[in-house]
């Protein structure tokens, strides 16, 4: 039986995957910023990523057979009140910072621990082109791509210098029903939803033309037991390789809520926090190490999408 540490379990990805791996049996504790979580294991005390110390005694404590680095800063240019150092101090405290705090107790406790750490395409920036795989240079264009990027770094510094087993996932967007409200499709689908059911007239959005690279969250977290299950470490793009616009994910959502999206969806160009990537990844790499393939298409993404907001 594995003994899991998630770091950044109340997320998202740490909400899919403590499910996924409590199904096949793993011992877990979840270390997020507001609560522990565990499954059958007695430790209740609150763990700062970013006091080592406190990490140290976790890790001597709990001896992960293996660990996932899912913590993230996110935020949006439209947070007020929020100063750039503020965003850029706490970027680097939860990245790197607490990410390097993990690593040094394994490498000092439990050397033999296989490591996940949770990189973003936003590594790349704004490169275009063909699908882009490990061998783009990387070339962030934001705080959060940046210390992203240094997680990176210090994941490959680890496997040379101090032997760990530790992977990286160049994650691209992936959905599910527990995304934050604030991305894109769940404003899309909780829009049309909401015009729908006449609670609302209209659908606001940013750019009709933004391309994005979605793929469904629950694969991408297969993704990630997958490169643990490797033979050897490594960092891996996980993508579906292609990219769909705005308005693909409306047309098809507003298809299958029976309305008709150009009559209740407008472009506001106030509502752009930033400039679309439009960047698609190839999970080449990724599929012939581990034979990792997405589950579901696009189409059925949105839909299941839509199905989950219109029963929420």
């Amino acid at each position: 039986m594995s003994r899991t540490l998630i770091i950044g379990h109340s997320g998202q990805d740490g909400r899919i995957l403590w499910d996924q791996l409590a199904a096949r049996g793993d011992a877990l504790i979840g270390i997020g910023s507001a609560e522990v979580r565990t499954n059958g294991i007695a430790w209740t005390s609150r763990v700062d990523i970013a006091d080592a110390n406190e990490v140290q005694a976790l890790v001597e404590a709990f001896a992960p057979t293996q660990a996932y680095y899912l913590a993230a800063h996110h935020h949006s240019s439209q947070d007020a009140g929020i100063q750039a150092t503020d965003i850029w101090d706490r970027s680097w405290a939860v990245h790197v910072h607490g990410f390097g705090h993990l690593l040094q107790a394994l490498a000092s406790t439990m050397p033999g621990c296989r490591t996940f750490y949770a990189a973003s395409s936003r590594v790349f920036g704004a490169a275009g082109g063909l699908p882009v795989d490990e061998t783009m240079p990387h070339k962030p264009d934001d705080s959060y791509g940046v210390t992203k990027a240094a997680g990176m770094l210090l994941a490959d510094h680890y496997r040379r210098v101090h032997g760990l087993f530790v992977s990286c996932g160049v994650l691209f967007n992936h959905e599910s029903p527990l995304r934050g409200r604030q991305f894109v499709t769940q404003r899309v689908v909780r829009g049309l939803v909401a015009v729908a059911r006449g609670e609302a007239a209209q659908l606001e959005v940013g750019s009709l033309d933004a391309r994005v690279d979605w793929g469904y969250a629950p694969d991408y977290t297969r993704a990630m037991q997958a490169m643990l299950d490797a033979a050897v470490p490594g960092d891996f793009v996980v993508a579906t390789g292609t990219t769909h616009s705005v308005r693909d994910l409306v047309d098809i959502a507003a298809a299958h809520l029976g309305i008709d999206a150009s009559k209740v969806v407008v472009e506001t160009g106030a509502l752009l926090k930033r400039g679309a990537q439009g960047l698609c990844g190839n999970a080449s790499k990724l599929r012939a190490v581990t034979g990792w393939v997405p589950s579901i298409g696009f189409p059925d993404l949105v839909r299941l999408l839509v199905d989950a907001a219109r029963s929420g």
